[in-house]
């Protein structure tokens, strides 16, 4: 039973029938229909300006105006109300032409009461439900539209349902590796694109790619698809491959005035189109001044590394010459050895300095870093000989190789010192998200609370040393985009870097 109540307006010219289908209803004992009975046809119009009906039930054959004609006068009036023709004088051919009209049920005066005006109940429910369900969605699309034409950021409506067929066709053909399978036809991505529909895009995107309008900004749909776009784009489609319903990324996109900006792309299924990729939401942000306000603090870190440096080699150039001095004094002053030791002093203070100066993370991903070479590096400076290293073959990742440098020599020297092993071994590990790069020694376990403060700015286990090298690590290692974390046990410690699919390269 429907909770809100249907107003149905009932049009007989027979009282007594419209009194009997009261009666039957009150019988039925359903409180959510409420009857408004009219002998006249001719004052359906007025009854409607004054009621909020729902269904109008009338008959066929009245004087003055018959059903048909009231249905065909409520239709040309736009009055889309749901009618339902119950008459006792039914024939075929005016069945015909009532449902043509647009009647929803066409029913007949005969048979046990108690079933026909069952029926005509469960009639009335049916299409007032069903007209109350299309004026909500159509209310909901309302509001979809208006959230969509005036959200701040830029939406583009898209329909992958073509791509969803032929990703169906490729995996009952074998196909499981997509991105193996577009390298090796590249054609395919073309064709790919050909079967995304961009359905509609919000005015925000209109002003933000710099159109005049919808109509510009879909005829220079092509601009887009640079090779960043196309990139940017099999991720898209590796993603909806493996069943991902989100994929979000950052590439550099241009407005059609050729001005380059830079922007996050999210792609989104709506909940329900799972299966088919009918309906995607695209949002895009522009991130252009966020970039370049990165770009500025990145300049200005890089500048107060070089300034810290260049304040250090002069007064480490003083100190060098006092310390020089306090030595000649030693000969005949006992206190000389305090002047020695604040020199020491000034100098771990420098020390630290420029540590914390270079760890402001100017970290420049400009370096194609081959890790093979680094690590191998890396083990030849600080590595002592009774310290066996090997490694698996290791990929090339997007980074700044200085940093990368710095990055695993404090995690070697880190094992030398605290944990004495006999044995170094990197091993590479890898899923669909995260290429693992696992750091290994075999020396002593480290306990779970250090492990629980390793990464702590300060964190020491040795007196005077400033605990700042694995602190280091993972700011570096974060600045890269990169997760890093550690795990011990009795058979082994090992450091864990993760690497973004996407930061390794694909050669």
């Amino acid at each position: 039973m429907m909770e809100e109540v249907i107003s149905v307006l009932h049009v007989d010219d027979e009282p007594s029938f419209l009194q009997l289908t009261q009666k039957y209803m009150q019988l039925i004992g359903d409180e959510s229909l409420k009857f408004y009975p009219i002998s006249d046809p001719t004052k359906v119009f007025v009854e409607l300006n004054v009621r909020n009906i729902d269904v109008i039930v009338t008959d066929y054959q009245m004087p003055i105006l018959n059903g048909l004609e009231l249905l065909s006068k409520l239709r040309e009036s736009n009055k889309n109300l749901p009618v339902i023709i119950l008459t006792g004088r039914g024939r075929e051919e005016v069945a015909i032409r009532a449902l043509n009209l647009g009647a929803n049920y066409y029913m007949e005066k005969r048979g046990d009461m108690k079933t026909l005006f069952g029926e005509l109940r469960h009639n009335i429910l049916q299409v007032v439900s069903h007209r109350r369900m299309e004026k909500a969605l159509r209310e909901s699309e309302e509001r979809y539209r208006i959230i969509f034409d005036e959200s701040p950021i830029s939406l583009w409506e898209e329909d992958f349902s073509d791509v969803k067929d032929y990703f169906d066709q490729l995996k009952s053909k074998g196909i499981q590796d997509l991105r193996q399978f577009m390298d090796s036809n590249p054609d395919e991505v073309e064709k790919f694109s050909s079967m995304v529909k961009i359905i509609n895009v919000n005015n925000t995107t209109i002003k933000m790619y710099n159109a005049k309008d919808k109509a510009e900004f879909f005829e220079g749909l092509s601009t887009f698809f640079n090779a960043e776009a196309t990139d940017l784009f099999k991720e898209e489609l590796i993603a909806l491959f493996h069943g991902n319903t989100v994929y979000q990324n950052e590439f550099p996109g241009y407005k059609f005035t050729g001005e380059k900006i830079d922007v996050i792309v999210r792609l989104s299924v709506i909940p329900g189109y799972e299966k088919t990729l009918e309906k995607i939401i695209v949002s895009v942000i522009d991130i252009t001044k966020l970039k370049n306000v990165e770009k500025t603090l990145r300049r200005q870190k890089q500048e107060l590394s070089e300034f810290a440096h260049f304040i250090a080699h002069d007064i480490s150039n003083c100190l060098f010459t006092i310390e020089g001095y306090t030595q000649l004094l030693d000969l005949e002053y006992d206190e000389a050895s305090i002047i020695n030791r604040q020199v020491e002093y000034m100098k771990s203070l420098l020390t630290r300095s420029l540590t914390l100066a270079d760890a402001g993370l100017v970290v420049e991903l400009n370096d194609m870093v081959n890790l093979n070479d680094l690590v191998q590096s890396v083990a030849k400076t600080v590595l002592p000989k009774n310290v066996s290293f090997i490694h698996d073959q290791l990929p090339e990742v997007l980074g700044d190789v200085e940093k990368l440098f710095q990055v695993f020599k404090n995690i070697f020297e880190n094992a030398i010192l605290h944990g004495k092993p006999q044995k170094i071994e990197l091993k590479l590990l890898e899923d669909y998200d995260f290429i693992h790069i696992l750091v290994i020694n075999d020396g002593i376990p480290i306990p779970f609370k250090i492990q629980e403060k390793i990464f702590d700015y300060g964190f020491t286990t040795i007196s005077k040393s400033m605990g700042l090298g694995l602190s280091i690590v993972k700011k570096i290692i974060e600045a890269h985009g990169w997760y890093i974390s550690v795990h011990s046990s009795q058979q082994k410690t090992y450091f864990q870097i993760s690497i973004p699919s996407q930061g390794k390269s694909s050669s």
